[in-house]
Formats: structure tokens, C-alpha cells, sequence
């Protein structure tokens, strides 16, 4: 293992230094897909707490924070990995005036990421401050403790509440939000549109595996930290495993479609692709890749719909914890390295020029 490891980390210390491709390009598209994964996670909590007519400290609530928290953390990554990436910060910074071209999905990401950033941030701090979020508890308020060291809790909550939209406005803002969310599909996109590389040019495949996956990553990681500090799989947690395992395989379907694609392709980029894919170290990616996705559709199916059916015995329950963790912790790290693998397999077609 060792011996194919050392290729791989050769392969990065070539590949980091690329004038155009680095790291920062997969961080980028795989953080802007969980930020969307993850409001939507957020958004549906609030939705489910609403119909159930919960109370207070209810698991929604707890889903819903650490949702939108994830949102946020992870918008604010994808949107330091774009500006680390380019030369002139200040044409991002102001990226409405330098950004008006709505034909190129560079513009209509930039503009989808900073939105879906900015209803993330509303519907968290709707959630963390107010009359509503003082009367609970739970590890997600973590930031009213440190609202309350620098004394500017109350104001927070007064402010919060001065401003809180009825529910009318407030399911229309997390509609809004969800279809922002859905809209981080553009990742694939931006990948898709480039006709000289095989390995990207698949105008369905590879955006709808990216949708599915940053979905998945992004429901995964939140239902991970919220499992963190709630040991009981009771049913809404259940019915988000099952999530997670539906949109896991659906990635998988993907992904596996794309492979067969570049395999029995006739372009000369193609078979490159397919190559460096199936030997060498980028192959033991390839297999990190289709174990995680593989162990959170196994883990989220049996744990999850013996949640949702009540049949989750005590003993069970004890270990579901910590396997849902550690496998949704993996499909985290393998729909990340399966935008690194996409990047370091990219082989362009030869340019032919007629004399």
C-alpha cells in the first residue's frame, strides 16, 4: 500500500504547482455542492419541526443549526479556495461589476455561492438568537456563548426578533434558499462545458454526479456532527440516513455511467484518462472513492429504515452511532477525492491543425 501511496504523493507535487490547476479548484467545487447539501438539510429540519409541531430542544432544531452552520463554513471554504486561486482579489470582491457575462457558469456560480452564502447566514442566525432560541438548548448554540462573554447577547436577540419575518416569508425564504442549494449543480458545469477533455465533457453525468454527491456530503457531515452530541437514532434521524444512502447511490449510478463512457470511448483522451484511472496510484482513489460512497449506502439503508420502522434494538442503536459517523465521515473524504481524482486524470484530446 505504501508502495502505490508514494506514486500518488509524486503525482501531487507535480501536479500542485500547474499555472491554471491546483488544489483549490476541487476544494472549491466540492465545498460550494455541501454547502447546498447542507442547507438543504437545514431547511427541511425547520420544515419537518413545523409539521410535527415539536417544542423545544427538539433533534430538528439540533439538525437544523448544525445545517446551516455547515452551510455557512462551507460556502465560506469554497469561497476562499476561488479567491486564493486568482490574481486580482479585488475583481472578486467586486465580482457584480467585473462579473456580468450570464452566459459563462463561472458568473452564474460566483452569483449562486455568494447567494446561497448569504441565506445561509439569515436562516442561521434566525435560528441561533430570539426569544425562540433562548428558551433551548443544545451543543449547536455554542455561538450564544460566546455572544454572551462579549456581552452582546441580549442585543443579538432583540435585534433577531425585531427583524424576523413571519412564516409566510420565512418557508418562501428557505424555497429560495433550497433552489440555490439545488443550483449548485453549475460545479459540474463548470467542468462539463471544456470539450477538449473526455474525462469532463459529460453534459448530464457529471453534473448530476456532482449535485448527488455534495448532497449526499453535505447531509452526511451534518447528520455526523449532530450524532456527535445526540447519541438516540429516533426516526426524523433515521429518514436522513436514508437520504444520505439514496443520493450515495445515485452518485455511484453516476459515476458509474461516466466510467463505462470514458472506457469505451475512441478519443484518444479518453483512453489516457481511463489509463492513468485504472493503474498506478490513482487507482487506489478510485477504490476510496466507490468504498465510501458504497459503506454510507449499506450504513444509511439498514440503520436508517430500522430507525424509521422502530426496530433499532439498544445494542444496535449503541453501534449505529459510530457507524454512521465513520461512514459518512468516509463519503465526505472519497466525494472529495473524486473531484481531485477528476482534476489529475484529465487528459486533453490533440489539437489537429490542417496546413
Amino acid at each position: 500500500m505504501l508502495g502505490e501511496l508514494l506514486p500518488l504523493m509524486t503525482d501531487f507535487a507535480r501536479w500542485l504547482p500547474a499555472d491554471y490547476w491546483d488544489l483549490s479548484i476541487p476544494v472549491y467545487l466540492f465545498f460550494a455542492a455541501v454547502a447546498g447539501g447542507a442547507y438543504i438539510t437545514g431547511a427541511s429540519a425547520c420544515y419537518i419541526r413545523a409539521r410535527r409541531e415539536s417544542g423545544p430542544c427538539c433533534l430538528e432544531s439540533e439538525i437544523a443549526r448544525w445545517g446551516f452552520m455547515t452551510a455557512v463554513a462551507s460556502a465560506a471554504i469554497a469561497g476562499l479556495a476561488v479567491l486564493s486561486h486568482l490574481a486580482v482579489i479585488s475583481r472578486a470582491v467586486l465580482f457584480p461589476i467585473y462579473l456580468t457575462n450570464f452566459s459563462s457558469w463561472i458568473t452564474i456560480g460566483t452569483w449562486i455561492l455568494v447567494l446561497l452564502a448569504v441565506f445561509s447566514v439569515i436562516c442561521l442566525l434566525l435560528q441561533l438568537f430570539g426569544e425562540q432560541a433562548a428558551e433551548e438548548s443544545g451543543a449547536s448554540l455554542w455561538p450564544r456563548v460566546i455572544f454572551a462573554k462579549l456581552g452582546l447577547l441580549e442585543l443579538a436577540d432583540r435585534l433577531v426578533d425585531a427583524v424576523r419575518p413571519p412564516m409566510a416569508v420565512f418557508a418562501a425564504l428557505h424555497v429560495v434558499g433550497s433552489i440555490l442549494a439545488l443550483a449548485t449543480i453549475y460545479t459540474g458545469f463548470e467542468l462539463a462545458i471544456v470539450e477538449t477533455v473526455p474525462l469532463w465533457n459529460m453534459s448530464v453525468v457529471l453534473p448530476m454526479a456532482f449535485l448527488t454527491s455534495g448532497i449526499a456530503a453535505g447531509v452526511g457531515v451534518t447528520l455526523a456532527i449532530t450524532m456527535l452530541f445526540e447519541r438516540e437514532i429516533g426516526p426524523v434521524f433515521g429518514g436522513y440516513a436514508v437520504v444520505v444512502s439514496i443520493f450515495s447511490a445515485l452518485s455511484l449510478v453516476f459515476i458509474a455511467y461516466g466510467w463505462q463512457e470514458i472506457a469505451t470511448s475512441d478519443a484518444p483522451a479518453a483512453a489516457a484518462s481511463h489509463a492513468e484511472l485504472t493503474s498506478g496510484a490513482l487507482y487506489v482513489g478510485v477504490w476510496l472513492v466507490a468504498l465510501g460512497f458504497l459503506l454510507s449506502v449499506v450504513a444509511g439503508l439498514a440503520i436508517g429504515i430500522a430507525a424509521l420502522t422502530d426496530r433499532l434494538s439498544d445494542r444496535a442503536e449503541r453501534l449505529g452511532g459510530p457507524a454512521l459517523i465513520g461512514s459518512f465521515g468516509l463519503l465526505f473524504v472519497s466525494a472529495l477525492i473524486l473531484r481531485v481524482l477528476l482534476l489529475l486524470a484529465a487528459e486533453q484530446n490533440p489539437v489537429v491543425v490542417a496546413l
